[in-house]
């Protein structure tokens, strides 16, 4: 099936822009802002960490803003539908300027801790799937995700960003379900196919992408770099979205296991072929040297023999803290689904990781506030190096 992206350029977060940007992308689209009206629309951006704007780790205040006041101005009713990693949403709305936005133009924020099971019969290996209850209590979805790299899934996209339906720590739980970049990718995928499907009656969803200032490296918290990208991406397919976003940035598809997996699916596009993208020539916003995250080892999946501990530490990359940034404030213990960072022994600086445990997903990494923890390449990509 075809899909339609619309992608424009937008090199500053100037309100009146972007407001207008995304109005001419809702009308190539064929979405009425219109269908607002009187309509809960559920907002979800990411707000991975309490943090500047300017770092590009969360979707940027103006951009939420400005998405608040279209759906405001055709009688819709916004609501905020996010869960951080780690902090509550209350934490980051104090620490971010998300909070004055949420209090100036009484946006709802609902508790997002209550949950409830979304089943989806057609999903590959997870058919029932507990989300928060406040999805349920949209009539639509607006995510508004961020253009960053990421260390297990290589971007954080519109799909990834679904992964917020979750509360917190269960999110990171379920990477024990689903070790693998390709196990997560299936659950991404499932997940995806759950909140089109499983509602009755279903909800609209529509992606928005903050491609403005983008973040490169090791992604998606705060051991990665900004970047200027200067994009918004929208579409109705997450996969169409995304892989835009890898048009844009040169990063192969097919180091992406989102779009290796999402291809697959019988509702969403099964490749590039089904993409038209309308608005700017891509090939004109492209980037030259956008640097992917350096965890690109077996990016398509690992499996026996290399999910033993000796291959194990012999080819992958493991999360590592530095001693000189770390403070010992212990959220890499908390978000860690297989439980295997110990306090540090006596006058140890810093955690002790169970690396033959480990699963490499990188949470720890992903939410660390300090960015003390890097990856270190596995003792066989040492010896090739040199």
């Amino acid at each position: 099936m075809m899909e339609t992206v619309y992608l424009a350029s937008c090199p500053t977060y100037d309100l009146t822009k972007i407001k207008s940007i995304i109005y001419n992308g809702l009308e190539q689209l064929h979405f009425s802002p219109d269908q607002f009206s009187g309509k809960r629309v559920g907002l979800k951006p990411n707000l991975l960490l309490p943090c500047k704007p300017d770092r590009a780790i969360i979707t940027h205040p103006i951009f939420f803003q400005a998405i608040v006041e279209i759906v405001k101005d055709h009688g819709g009713i916004p609501v905020l539908i996010e869960n951080p990693a780690i902090h509550s949403l209350e934490t980051i709305l104090k620490k971010t300027p998300y909070g004055e936005i949420v209090r100036t133009m009484q946006i709802e924020t609902p508790d997002m801790t209550p949950t409830q099971s979304i089943s989806f019969d057609q999903g590959v290996q997870f058919k029932t799937i507990e989300i928060s209850s406040a999805f349920f209590d949209v009539d639509m979805i607006v995510n508004i995700p961020k253009l960053k790299t990421h260390g297990l899934t290589a971007i954080t996209g519109a799909l990834k960003n679904l992964f917020g339906a979750m509360p917190g720590l269960k999110k990171s739980r379920m990477h024990l379900k689903a070790p693998s970049r390709d196990d997560f990718s299936v659950f991404l995928m499932d997940l995806y196919g759950a909140l089109s499907f499983g509602f009755d009656p279903p909800k609209p969803i529509l992606h928005i992408m903050d491609g403005i200032l983008g973040m490169e490296g090791e992604g998606p918290g705060l051991s990665g770099t900004p970047a200027q990208v200067g994009v918004i991406i929208m579409g109705r397919d997450p996969l169409a979205v995304d892989w835009t976003f890898t048009q844009i940035t040169k990063i192969p598809p097919d180091d992406v296991p989102t779009l290796t997996e999402g291809f697959k699916r019988p509702y969403c596009v099964s490749s590039p072929d089904d993409i038209q993208i309308l608005g700017e020539n891509i090939t004109q916003l492209q980037l030259p040297d956008f640097k992917m995250s350096k965890n690109k080892f077996l990016s398509n999946g690992v499996r026996w023999p290399f999910t033993s501990n000796f291959f194990k530490q012999l080819i992958l990359e493991k999360p590592v803290p530095k001693p000189d940034k770390c403070t010992l404030c212990y959220q890499c213990m908390r978000i860690c689904p297989a439980k295997v960072i110990s306090p540090p022994q006596k006058l140890g600086k810093i955690p002790v990781y169970d690396y033959n445990q480990c699963i490499r997903c990188f949470c720890c990494m992903e939410i660390c506030p300090e960015a003390a923890i890097q990856l270190q390449k596995g003792w066989l990509q040492w010896i090739l190096r040199y």
